[in-house]
């Protein structure tokens, strides 16, 4: 399992434990920064990224295919309005916590989009925080097969120039792919990167004001009590503990990297 996997699953099992609801996409803003940073505001900001997402999705929908879909919290919400849905994933272990959320009633596959064969046919695609992961000709050739209304995209690409980690597409590629393969027409597309960019804001505050010093304090005290248990976990740890150690500025970085973007296709 690569680092970025095992991440992932930590990352929605804390939203899991610490909120409740579990979605793992970022908050959305759309006021600015909160006055005070806090786990709490974040919570705030992920349920309003959710209200935002479902309050986009087109009358006459009844079908959606949650691709990437995590925890299963985005499909639960959604099945409680009304919308009948399928999810796929490739993480077993969000995907056990989605069947959980889920129960029998919402298939949960443990599957990559681009390796999904059914012969199901669906209303609308959706990709909350997860389009970015597949290559664009594959994941929109994908979408043209099993969408036969829309597809619904709220997720970041990597801006022109910019090095974009796992992203694998930028913006202005992905409107020239939607062009060429000619299946969908844009009819929504909204940058949405500066009511996203307080995420950054606040979870670089817990790491640097609460998480940071909590480490740095647990790493001294081990090294007092128990010195040789100390050195052996610095061996294997300390590299890591070192990066998370130091003081983080993702707010400034992801606004260089990445935008961030509300985008709803229609098939033409």
């Amino acid at each position: 399992m690569k680092f970025k996997d095992t991440q992932l699953d930590f990352e929605a099992l804390l939203a899991e434990a610490v909120f409740g609801h579990g979605f793992a996409h970022y908050g959305y803003w759309p006021e600015g920064p909160p006055e005070t940073p806090s786990a709490e505001a974040l919570g705030r900001a992920q349920q309003a990224y959710f209200d935002k997402l479902a309050a986009t999705i087109p009358e006459g929908i009844e079908t959606i295919l949650d691709v990437g879909s995590g925890t299963g919290a985005n499909a639960r919400a959604l099945r409680a309005m009304g919308y009948r849905l399928e999810c796929l994933c490739p993480s077993e272990q969000l995907n056990a916590m989605a069947r959980a959320k889920l129960g029998e009633g919402t298939p949960v596959h443990d599957v990559t989009f681009e390796a999904f064969d059914s012969p199901k046919r669906f209303d609308m695609c959706l990709f909350a925080e997860s389009f970015h992961y597949i290559a664009l000709a594959p994941a929109l050739a994908q979408a043209a097969r099993y969408a036969q209304s829309h597809v619904l995209i709220f997720d970041y690409f990597r801006r022109d120039g910019g090095s974009g980690d796992e992203t694998r597409g930028t913006h202005r590629a992905f409107v020239d792919e939607v062009a060429h393969q000619g299946v969908f027409e844009i009819v929504q597309d909204d940058d949405l990167t500066e009511a996203i960019l307080p995420t950054f804001l606040v979870l670089d505050h817990l790491k640097n004001a609460h998480f940071g010093p909590f480490l740095a304090r647990l790493r001294a005290d081990l090294r007092t009590a128990y010195p040789l248990r100390s050195r052996l976990a610095e061996v294997f740890l300390g590299r890591a503990m070192d990066r998370f150690l130091r003081p983080s500025r993702r707010e400034q970085t992801f606004a260089a990297r990445h935008e961030y973007r509300l985008i709803l296709l229609r098939r033409s």
